[in-house]
């Protein structure tokens, strides 16, 4: 062998035992996700796992105020009985509906299974470096593999990046997680046509409000206090020149509220926010009011004023700290 030769080899070893590597880790998680529902006997859409989602894409972070962070939905969720749930189209209008617009839809347990594969090829669960580019603000990417250990991986800045400070290596991974992100959120064009179901809007069994206190209305912009979330310091008037309405926003229909007691337990974080749940006939009682609310809509508890984001739970959620751990 020439010397030129075997440097060629040495620089192709590396390669082929990386991409070996990255492969058998793959196979590792995907069998891990599969297998384990064959483990326990259990086929998609039956057992108790059927619940719990076994692919999810969530942001995590970015600059919008604690209460988008706190109902924040799953870019798209999929179950193992077919089930993919995600948030629909959202009228321009202002104030919006208070009930996000979840959406629901079906495709079949072999295709389930190659969303799973597809996931482990894209390198969630194995060990990655997407690298840190010098963007301020952005979400972070988060793809989670229900495994019994529960894999994920997570990309900084995962469009907006655009290669500055990243080495080729770090930019071919995160070519690989735009490409897992864009089929799992086209699954029409990933899967085939066909294979996806039409949409229909989801009917949650359980609910979860998130409250803040409502800030009073003002009667001069340089009495305006400051509302919760609003990224100020809480507490007190506006400092001046700041633009911040009165009331919060927009005073509102005021309606009594029909659930459980607020405030509820806080939701941590150094934030004046809190969550309590509805299910049964209370979360059906909640929700057919929060239908004809709108985001503004001032809701009266024991006497005080709140203002409330609403967060329909998803299959294998049940309370306020699930939204806390999506988080």
């Amino acid at each position: 062998m020439t010397l030129r030769g075997a440097r060629l080899v040495a620089a192709v070893v590396p390669l082929v035992l990386t991409a070996a590597a990255c492969a058998g880790a793959a196979a590792d998680v995907r069998d891990s996700v599969v297998g384990g529902s064959a483990a326990a006997g259990d086929s998609p859409g039956t057992g108790a796992r059927a619940d719990t989602a076994v692919l999810r894409v969530d942001w995590v972070g970015g600059f919008v105020t604690p209460e988008m962070l706190a109902t924040r939905l799953p870019i798209v969720a999929v179950y193992p009985d077919g089930r993919v749930m995600s948030e629909g189209p959202q009228t321009l209008t202002y104030p919006g509906p208070a009930l996000p617009n979840i959406q629901l839809r079906r495709i079949s347990a072999a295709d389930v299974r190659k969303l799973v594969d597809r996931a482990a090829a894209a390198g969630v669960g194995a060990e990655q470096d997407f690298g840190q580019p010098p963007v301020a603000d952005a979400p972070s990417t988060r793809f989670t593999l229900r495994t019994a250990a529960g894999v994920e991986m997570q990309v900084e800045a995962l469009f907006e990046a655009d290669g500055h400070g990243l080495t080729a290596q770090q930019q071919s991974a995160r070519r690989a997680a735009q490409e897992l992100f864009t089929a799992l959120t086209d699954l029409p064009t990933a899967l085939g046509p066909g294979a996806v179901s039409e949409s229909e809007s989801y009917i949650p069994a359980a609910v979860a409000a998130i409250a803040s206190p409502w800030v009073g209305d003002c009667s001069s912009p340089s009495e305006a206090a400051v509302p919760s979330g609003s990224g100020l310091p809480s507490g007190g008037t506006a400092p001046s020149g700041t633009d911040v309405p009165c009331g919060g926003g927009t005073a509102g229909t005021e309606r009594v509220w029909p659930g459980p007691a607020l405030p509820g337990e806080p939701v941590g974080g150094g934030v004046d926010l809190s969550c309590v749940t509805a299910s049964g006939e209370e979360a059906t009682n909640l929700l057919a009011a929060a239908r004809t609310a709108v985001t503004t809509t001032r809701w009266t508890s024991d006497g005080r004023q709140w203002r409330v984001a609403f967060r329909p739970l998803l299959p294998g959620e049940s309370g306020c700290a699930d939204l806390r751990a999506a988080g």
